[in-house]
């Protein structure tokens, strides 16, 4: 499946459209590097000139972030956690990932410089860990797409942040940045874990890309159900966040938007059970249980 992907990607002759560099400086991608599996090769290589150490995510500043963002932020995200009351199991389940300790540095360097992407990433991976456990994924299921949430947009931080934080109008060479970070983020994984064919790397890759072909960066169908569990984690947390160059959207808006998306072909429609249930769950918490316009539970 991934080189059947490559092989679609390259198509499009999608090149680099800045140098990539590792969180030493080692340079794994240069401008105008036609992506491709060599590169992915490249870039697992050298990743290879130091010795692959992994932690616990559970004895990290990244669980101890999950925790802190959840309370602080209770109201927003009491769907999630279930007014907090799963906190502690979505928290183990964080837990129990383990990622290279060049990946911590990395998320350490996005915490301090990329802070609005380093909460978002753990609200992503908290949504996604509680969809994946309303799937009754297995427990070994459930770890993985954590780990896979946790990776998925470490590529935004080679985005310039002139780029990310602009207020105005992007340039194209602004989208043609921003629109590559998953191929940033796969490759960066490929090198820290040495690994070109790291496990459900696709769903990284895809995490942008639509169920109906639309997406970016490449406009490919995804039908991945992990891949569109992260996207619709993205998308929501993304739209109830300021950001400075547009408005934050309200919960329920944000989920209506979603539901949306999924009715519209863009996002596959297994999810939207697990969208309607949360729905209805802020919609008590307010007091006004409506349900939703475009989708009734049998």
């Amino acid at each position: 499946m991934f080189a059947d992907f490559i092989r679609k990607f390259l198509k499009k002759r999608l090149k680099l459209a800045l140098f990539l560099n590792t969180w030493n400086y080692t340079v794994i991608a240069r401008k105008g590097d036609q992506f491709s599996e060599n590169l992915l090769k490249k870039a697992s290589e050298s990743g290879k000139s130091y010795e692959l150490s992994f932690t616990r995510v559970g004895d990290t500043f990244v669980a101890e972030d999950f925790k802190k963002l959840l309370k602080k932020d209770s109201t927003k995200y009491a769907f999630i956690t279930d007014n907090l009351k799963f906190l502690d199991d979505l928290a183990d389940y964080l837990g129990e990932v383990r990622l290279p300790d060049t990946v911590l540095v990395e998320l350490g360097w996005m915490k301090e410089y990329y802070i609005y992407t380093y909460h978002h990433v753990i609200a992503v991976t908290a949504l996604v860990i509680r969809m994946a456990r309303d799937l009754t994924f297995s427990k070994e299921e459930i770890v993985k797409t954590a780990e896979l949430a946790l990776l998925y947009d470490i590529g935004i931080t080679r985005v310039p942040l002139e780029i990310v934080n602009k207020q105005g109008e992007l340039t194209n060479h602004d989208r043609d940045v921003i629109h590559l970070h998953p191929v940033y983020s796969a490759l960066l994984i490929a090198h820290y874990y040495q690994n070109e064919h790291f496990p459900h790397l696709d769903a990284i890759l895809h995490h942008h890309e639509a169920l109906d072909g639309s997406g970016e960066p490449q406009g490919i169908r995804n039908d991945d159900l992990i891949s569109n569990m992260i996207c619709v984690a993205d998308t929501f947390d993304a739209l109830i966040s300021a950001r400075p160059f547009r408005k934050h959207y309200s919960t329920k808006e944000a989920f209506k938007i979603c539901e949306e998306l999924m009715t519209k072909g863009k996002i596959i429609p297994e999810i939207l059970p697990l969208i309607y249930s949360y729905f209805l769950f802020i919609n008590k918490a307010t007091g006004k249980v409506t349900g939703s316009k475009n989708y009734s539970p049998t």
